[in-house]
């Protein structure tokens, strides 16, 4: 990828409202993904992110951890993976979402997540600067599989 060349970002097309990435440095692709929500042209089989915002994320771990679980089998064979969570740990501490789930339950999953399937989950803040991240993120793993 030379400087006037932009990396491209294939985006799942069930993604509703897609993250906006700097125009400068990447073009996002709509695509069907099998795994994750977003990915690299040409590496979709081997970099993945799955985003999440955070009612999203604690429903799906705690009341739909059964499918969930397939997607982070999947998502572990992948060589760079990420689950993005569109909150900070304060909004989970403070049970700022919507579920009588306990906030040390959101955690523990998240840990287990972790430790059991070698998956980071990241809490990037808002939508906004998540996507921001999320580019950054996508770049680095270009440079260090694609490049």
């Amino acid at each position: 990828m030379g400087p006037e060349d932009k990396l491209e970002i294939i985006v799942d097309t069930r993604e509703q409202t897609p993250w906006n990435f700097d125009p400068a440095r990447f073009v996002a692709t709509r695509r069907g993904l099998t795994t994750g929500d977003y990915s690299l042209s040409g590496l979709e089989d081997r970099v993945a992110i799955e985003r999440k915002g955070l009612g999203d994320f604690v429903n799906t771990v705690i009341r739909d951890w059964l499918r969930f679980r397939k997607e982070l089998i999947r998502l572990s064979g992948f060589d760079v993976a990420a689950i993005v969570v569109e909150a900070n740990l304060q909004d989970i501490v403070e049970h700022r979402y919507e579920s009588e789930a306990n906030p040390s339950s959101v955690l523990g999953k998240m840990s287990g997540i972790m430790l059991d399937h070698g998956i980071p989950v990241v809490l990037w803040g808002d939508r906004v600067l998540a996507g921001q991240m999320a580019g950054k993120f996508l770049l680095q793993a270009w440079r260090k599989l694609g490049s």
